[in-house]
């Protein structure tokens, strides 16, 4: 049995062959009901398409890059899951290029690297402004900016200052000796998003406003490792004198800092009042009072946003931000 073809299809549905094209490929000047009977077509003839000959007709590799700083974390986990589901609809694949290391970052800043074959950049916690020795590296290529702000590019992001001062807010129902403790970033770098400092910022003011002090002593900054983690709760731990309040600016160190609290023999939402961010997939099993940040959404959000470009490049830059949920629970 002969192999079925582009023109079989256009036969079988009554249209031209690059009608066949536009609606494989969602081209979006497709009247609804030709795309429906192209579709029932090539179903019907069990008919599957030679991606590697769109590829070369069309200049597109139907695959984006995903360029973030580590995997592993339940955070970039979801981010990953809810990107590539979102894909689907588009019948388009993700590459994941973790820059990990100082020589990765390296090798990405060429602009014949293997992220750059690809239709679409994500980058991820990252600054594109800050990733090339020269901005304009890869001018041209579509591209979607996640958790920070951007001038250039389409960008989603969170309101990381509501979701401190909304932190704030709740502690300050029970007045005590207040912390933070935060994760550590190294500005004016690629690694550096700025969120976990809009976090702090965010804290800072809601407890101005409300007539209170945080001094710099109370803040207790560390790097993203799980050994620096738990120095910094025991740090913070050691400085309290009765009950006190602590806002930690991610789950992975709240966690962190519950451990410390139980093995100190202390009452998590009595003796230290916590609240972190993210509300990652432990979060609620914990009994951790956190931000909620709806990490799904925004992948598909950015997925959408960088589809839509890829078709139209000449589209003005977008912005979408979302605003961070309260989850109160056991430990404030």
């Amino acid at each position: 049995m002969s192999k079925v073809t582009i023109k079989d299809v256009a036969r079988h549905a009554g249209v031209q062959p690059s009608t066949v094209s536009r609606a494989i490929n969602n081209h979006p000047h497709i009247r609804a009901t030709t795309k429906a009977r192209v579709l029932s077509s090539i179903q019907e003839l069990g008919f599957v398409p030679d991606r590697a000959a769109q590829s070369f007709r069309t200049g597109r590799t139907r695959s984006i890059s995903l360029l973030l700083p580590i995997t592993g974390t339940d955070f970039y986990d979801r981010l990953i899951n809810s990107i590539d589901e979102a894909l689907e609809a588009y019948e388009y694949d993700a590459g994941i290029f973790p820059l990990l290391s100082e020589r990765r970052l390296a090798r990405y800043q060429n602009p014949a690297a293997l992220p750059y074959h690809t239709d679409g950049l994500v980058y991820a916690s990252l600054n594109p402004e800050q990733l090339y020795h020269d901005p304009l590296t890869i001018q041209g290529l579509p591209a979607v900016v996640f958790e920070v702000p951007s001038s250039r590019y389409d960008h989603v992001t969170v309101n990381n200052e509501l979701g401190g001062s909304l932190a704030a807010r709740h502690l300050q129902r029970r007045p005590a000796t207040t912390f933070v403790i935060n994760v550590e970033e190294r500005f004016n770098t690629p690694f550096a998003s700025g969120v976990f400092r809009e976090r702090v910022r965010g804290f800072r003011a809601a407890q101005r406003d409300a007539g209170l002090d945080l001094p710099d002593t109370h803040i207790f900054t560390s790097d993203f490792t799980p050994e620096r983690a738990h120095q910094a709760a025991r740090r913070a731990l050691q400085q309290r004198t009765g009950p006190v309040n602590i806002f930690v600016t991610c789950d992975v160190f709240a966690r962190a800092l519950l451990e410390e609290v139980r093995l100190a023999g202390l009452t998590p939402g009595d003796d230290v009042r916590i609240v972190g961010f993210d509300d990652d997939r432990q979060a609620e099993a914990s009994g951790l009072t956190t931000l909620h940040q709806p990490v799904e959404e925004m992948g598909r959000t950015l997925t959408r946003l960088l589809m839509e470009r890829i078709a139209d490049p000449s589209l003005l830059e977008r912005s979408v931000q979302f605003d961070p949920v309260l989850k109160v629970r056991g430990t404030a």
